[in-house]
């Protein structure tokens, strides 16, 4: 799942009296700098792979937010703000009347476009006050620079809401096809290592930990997972022993399979498991042409955007699976994918950011209140009825959008952490 739920949120535009004392912001980052000595001394791996998580997600949301700004700027919109990361601002400097600012809270970022939407005119929608300012001069005397996002024609305001997820999709895209040719696609296979124990399965109720190696199923021996798999798929819910490496020891643990859903090229099967996912590796590269890399990123592309309208889907109609549910994640289960994946180095890193920047993009078009999508439904329903939604109405509904995705964010952490206080 996405981790930016507000992409083209807006802030009220700060004044000189609402702008932070230095010797306020100079406290958040004493703060912040505390903290994360604390964290990088207790906890030093951790603290590794969190830095690399919050370095990825803030350039996806800086890609993502510069699409919006730069279209908002090309419309002759008033952009009051442009930030990476949520407030606190520990940071902002003000240029051409812009203030550019970094949160203190790296979970996503906003482009606070005048006449967009922000928080205060949220709060007047919620009191039945006009949004509107009845003193403002007609949108034909409005200078460039200086219009609000109602002033510009239609065109332009879908490209600044359409333009976030485009620039998120031309990322991720620019990656692909410059690791492919200039590096190389990535020849991988899967080893007989645990990556992870998923809760509450045979697997962890026997006592495999992530980093032991599985030699034999049944006192067969393979270094080939999909041998180890189908010996245990063999059993058909007879107890089995499992020979496992542990520290230059071998032990043996057994465990009975139990029936369980997988998502296997978008169909939904049972087979016996018993609750474990094997580490993939990178054998090496193999460079490719231009155009082969091309074809590669968007094939690529391709198969997250279909497997992501395949979970939702499923999700639509109440039928997900056991394994689409362990999959899906927020900000917690995405940090540690990439964490994960910083330990194998950084080319991997990089390719599971532009995966990463195609799911962003496609979470943002979905038409939910608050998101790009959402936005663009209600111009497309202005160009249908010839005349603009009720801006009081639509307001509401964005309110309660941003309300509702705040809410889904907070079940998706607590989703993401509940197992870690089972294990």
């Amino acid at each position: 799942m996405s981790d930016h739920p507000e992409p083209c949120e807006s802030t009220p535009n700060a004044t000189a009296d609402e702008t932070a004392s230095p010797r306020s912001v100079a406290g958040w980052w004493i703060l912040t700098a505390f903290l994360a000595a604390g964290f990088a001394v207790f906890f030093p791996q951790a603290a590794f792979k969190t830095l690399v998580f919050i370095g990825v997600l803030s350039v996806l949301v800086f890609v993502h937010e510069l699409g919006h700004f730069q279209f908002a700027r090309w419309a002759g919109m008033k952009v009051n703000r442009f930030a990476v990361g949520f407030p606190p601002w520990i940071y902002t400097k003000r240029h051409d009347g812009i203030d550019y600012s970094i949160g203190a809270l790296p979970i996503g970022g906003m482009v606070d476009i005048a006449g967009l939407g922000s928080e205060e005119e949220m709060v007047a929608t919620a009191h039945g006050e006009m949004l509107e300012n009845p003193t403002r001069p007609s949108a034909q005397n409005v200078p460039r620079g200086e219009r609000q996002f109602q002033d510009t024609g239609l065109g332009w305001r879908f490209m600044t809401l359409f333009a976030g997820p485009l620039m998120n999709f031309l990322f991720a895209f620019l990656v692909y096809i410059s690791v492919f040719s200039l590096i190389g696609v990535p020849i991988g296979d899967v080893s007989t290592i645990v990556e992870s124990v998923f809760s509450n399965t045979p697997a962890s109720k026997a006592g495999i930990q992530a980093g032991d190696k599985i030699l034999a199923v049944d006192g067969k021996r393979s270094d080939k997972h999909s041998e180890i798999a189908d010996a245990i798929q063999a059993a058909k819910g007879r107890p089995v022993k499992v020979t496992l490496l542990r520290n230059d020891k071998e032990l043996e643990l057994s465990m009975t399979p139990v029936m369980d859903e997988i998502d296997i090229d978008g169909k939904i099967e049972k087979r016996p498991m018993i609750g474990i996912q094997f580490q993939d590796y990178i054998k090496g590269y193999e460079k490719v042409s231009f155009v082969q890399a091309a074809e590669f990123g968007w094939i690529q592309s391709y198969g997250i955007t279909k497997a992501i309208f395949g979970i939702l889907g499923r999700a639509a109609t109440n039928n997900l699976s056991k394994s689409d549910k362990r999959n899906v994640g927020g900000p917690v289960k995405i940090a540690q994918v990439i964490g994960s994946q910083s330990e194998k180095g950084w080319l991997p890193v990089l390719l599971m950011a532009a995966g990463l920047s195609v799911n962003l993009g496609l979470m943002n078009l979905l038409p939910f209140p608050a998101l790009d999508g959402g936005r663009i439904l209600f111009l497309g329903y202005e160009l249908v009825a010839r005349r603009p939604f009720d801006p009081r109405k639509e307001g509401l509904v964005h309110m309660a959008g941003m309300v509702l995705l705040l809410a889904f964010m907070l079940f998706i952490t607590f989703h993401d952490v509940l197992p870690m206080f089972r294990g």
